[in-house]
């Protein structure tokens, strides 16, 4: 029994081995470049989840990103996946290459020579919402972005393997890895399909799949639509066309709670009126932001003695509270919804005790991931747009930031802080092998693709769901009647009936097929759930 990826031996062939109690895992050594094996290889992490039977449907799964780990979605999260496909398949996840325990390395602060403190410090400028209120301030922004490329090209240019770490390379390991299994059963190689199950940036990897192989597709579940052509140009700029409706179901359901489940609600009579008034608080944080830290308060003595949070001293700005709203509106659950509850409201009274562990500027040296996903979102998106985003001089980022501010004022800088200009100075391209602009050329694939969106997701909008379902023919589109990112993420027993119906028989949904949510509400949904404890105590 193994229970980490450094105890394995890689090997060309697929080696399963016992891990983490009941699953099995392999490292699989892989040519960098299929068309070029000389340059070298790259081993890859694989974990299984068997299903109910030895000769189970075996289905690969991708969380989203880019720069999620696939080996942990089915680590942690295979009863969710399995509530919604079915428990009779066996679920694989293969981490992408640049992630976890994939290579090659996305880490442009190998451990062994910067602290992990430097590099948080450090990204909290990076990867911060710009502040568009200032032409200083947005200097500022433009050059961490600029100074991000330049000090990873750097790093990346020391062993030069970084460069194959793109989406479509992550593609030409699935086809491998089908063949190898299809081959260690004694079935021809060449005629194995990829069954698939994927979320947010899974919808970017599985169309890039189908779009190189259409014949090789067995099922496969998108769940969370991105516009394939947008994410490929690096700007994202269609993702957030449906982001201002999705935060202000916060506001909406608020209202709908009442006062007695929202705080924030404060007798309101409208939900409109709910978001005025958090509207007003950021315009104040816009003109006067509020410094917070107390080492002796009780929020931070709790959070050292519970959670091991070191909290520092800083500034809490507008666009913390800007990003928590994005991050809120992203994951709909009744924690975020109550958290961001509690937060506007420590807000509004001055309650800086509660607020000054609100943002993760204040625990810049408690994290020390070995891994940082925002360095592999970065590269495998900076390589999969190739050049095609770039923002160097300051009068075209400024209008990058200004114009998707304008699109959307909950979601567009948070989408920005991660797209676009972060790849300005990321002088890397992957080999022609592995570059794809993210134009579909596909006439049909063996089997339908259903894409599934929600009617106000913040960052994959129903219109790119539609987009894609019209440039995969024979696809089928299953709408899902809520905010919030992604159907997998939310109780909907519609939406898995249709699933689980798509991945025993391949048959669609009719056309036009709406799903609603279990309970739209999440603290409606909190309420229940206590109820239900409080009468079974």
């Amino acid at each position: 029994m193994v229970f980490g990826f450094s105890e394995l031996t890689a090997s060309q062939n697929l080696v399963w081995n016992p891990c983490h109690d009941n699953f099995t895992c392999a490292l699989l050594e892989v040519p960098l470049d299929y068309s070029n094996i000389s340059v070298g290889t790259i081993n890859l992490a694989i974990i299984k989840k068997p299903g109910e039977s030895e000769d189970a449907q075996e289905v690969l799964v991708n969380p989203g990103g880019p720069g999620g780990s696939s080996v942990e979605m089915v680590l942690l999260d295979d009863a969710a996946i399995q509530d919604k496909i079915g428990s009779q398949y066996s679920l694989v996840g293969i981490d992408p290459r640049g992630v976890q325990d994939s290579g090659p390395s996305s880490d442009c602060f190998p451990p062994d020579r910067y602290p992990y403190v430097a590099r948080n410090a450090f990204f909290t400028d990076v990867f911060a919402l710009a502040d568009i209120t200032s032409n200083h301030a947005l200097r500022l922004s433009h050059q961490s972005a600029l100074a991000y490329g330049k000090w990873c090209s750097r790093i990346y240019s020391v062993n030069g393997t970084a460069k194959y770490a793109s989406t479509v390379a992550t593609a030409q390991d699935m086809l491998h890895y089908i063949e190898l299994q299809a081959e260690s059963k004694g079935q021809p190689p060449k005629e194995a399909k990829l069954w698939y199950y994927g979320i947010s940036y899974g919808s970017i990897l599985g169309p890039t799949f189908a779009n190189l192989y259409p014949d090789r597709v067995g099922r496969m579940i998108i769940d969370g639509v991105m516009d394939l052509e947008d994410y490929y140009n690096g700007g994202w700029e269609k993702s957030i066309v449906d982001s201002d409706e999705a935060a202000r179901s916060f506001f909406k359901r608020c209202f709908e709670a009442g006062p007695g489940l929202c705080e924030f609600h404060q007798n309101a009579t409208s939900g409109e009126q709910i978001e005025q008034r958090y509207l007003n608080l950021l315009d104040a944080l816009k003109e006067s932001p509020i410094g917070l830290g107390d080492p002796l308060s009780n929020t931070s003595s709790t959070a050292l003695a519970q959670s091991g949070l070191i909290l520092t001293p800083f500034v809490l700005t507008w666009q913390d509270f800007a990003s928590s709203m994005f991050s809120t509106s992203y994951m709909l659950s009744p924690a975020s919804f109550v958290a961001m509850d509690l937060g506007l409201v420590a807000l509004q009274t001055g309650n800086t005790e509660l607020l000054s562990s609100a943002s993760v500027k204040a625990q810049i040296s408690t994290y020390a991931p070995t891994y940082d996903a925002r360095m592999a979102r970065t590269l495998i998106a900076c390589l999969d747009a190739n050049g095609r985003s770039n923002y160097t001089k300051f009068e075209d980022y400024k209008g990058f930031m200004n114009s998707m501010y304008n699109a959307s004022i909950y979601g567009g800088l948070s989408i920005a802080s991660f797209s676009g200009p972060i790849c300005s100075k990321l002088d890397i391209h992957p080999p022609e092998s592995q570059k794809f602009d993210g134009i579909p050329g596909v006439k049909n694939t063996s089997a339908p693709i259903l894409f599934i969106g929600s009617i106000a997701d913040p960052i994959t909008p129903l219109p790119a769901a539609k987009k894609m379902h019209g440039l995969f023919p024979g696809s089928g589109l299953l709408v899902f009647n809520n905010s919030g990112h992604c159907a997998h993420f939310q109780k909907a027993k519609c939406v898995s009936k249709y699933e689980k119906q798509y991945m025993l028989d391949a048959t669609l949904p009719p056309a036009n097929t709406t799903c609603e949510v279990d309970e739209p509400n999440p603290w409606i949904a909190l309420a229940k759930q206590y109820n239900l404890t409080q009468a079974s105590a």
